[in-house]
């Protein structure tokens, strides 16, 4: 039997986080190594017009298992993972919003997954500080618009993911140009490869600083047409 540790890379995209960018990354650290996890956490610094960039240099010369990437445009947090991928090391990759560090209790239900599956993802029991306007744009998109659309049979698609980062690398999963769809590209290309998915119950935690990207109406007004524009490309015979 395997006894090595889990090996994972925590990608953490950043867009003006200056406030929460300390706390959100030391209690990522922290959660991981309680699991004795082999962990790496990648900060991609997405343009910030804020000292976002400048924290996030200064932890990767604190921490060793610390490094901070910088994008010159704002690529959003589809781009910024992808430019996660590009450096991480680890055999598997997840996506963590700095609104949402994890605390061991949010991990743990991953964990007996990996190595069994693909991919693992969160399912949101509650939406924690949306607007009434909000929670009916998530609720439409995530329960009617994408099943009608992809009918991937995932009943949150726009939540904390974990994947094998192999299929990446050997262009089983990709990621186009998307700012958020592309976490619903990456879960129709897995269920067209037939890969192991799994959902497991997630907490959402309540935004202390800032407002959550995919609360902008101009976020959700793209969102909903890259899912339209990603459709057409499927049916019309495209290569994804």
């Amino acid at each position: 039997m395997n006894s090595d540790p889990i090996s994972i890379s925590i990608i953490m995209p950043a867009y003006n986080e200056e406030m929460s960018i300390l706390d959100a990354t030391r209690q990522n650290m922290e959660t991981f190594s309680s699991f004795g996890l082999d962990y790496e956490i990648i900060i991609v610094n997405d343009q910030s017009t804020d000292q976002t960039g400048v924290i996030g240099n200064e932890l990767a010369e604190m921490y060793e298992v610390i490094r901070c990437y910088h994008h010159k445009t704002n690529l959003g947090p589809g781009g910024a993972f992808k430019t996660g991928i590009s450096y991480a090391r680890k055999e598997y990759v997840i996506f963590v919003p700095f609104d949402n560090a994890l605390h061991p209790e949010d991990l743990e239900p991953y964990l007996p997954r990996l190595g069994i599956c693909d991919i693992v993802v969160g399912v949101r029991v509650e939406r924690v500080g949306y607007s009434n306007f909000v929670r009916f744009a998530s609720f439409f998109y995530n329960r009617i618009m994408i099943p009608l659309l992809f009918n991937i049979g995932i009943s949150d698609v726009n939540w904390i993911q974990v994947y094998r980062r192999s299929h990446f690398i050997n262009g089983t999963l990709s990621i186009g140009d998307s700012k958020i769809f592309f976490l619903v590209e990456i879960l129709v290309k897995a269920k067209q490869n037939k890969l192991i998915i799994a959902e497991i119950p997630s907490k959402m935690r309540r935004r202390l600083y800032g407002m959550p990207t995919c609360s902008r109406f101009s976020v959700m007004w793209r969102t909903f047409w890259d899912a339209i524009k990603f459709f057409w490309q499927i049916h019309r015979g495209r290569r994804l």
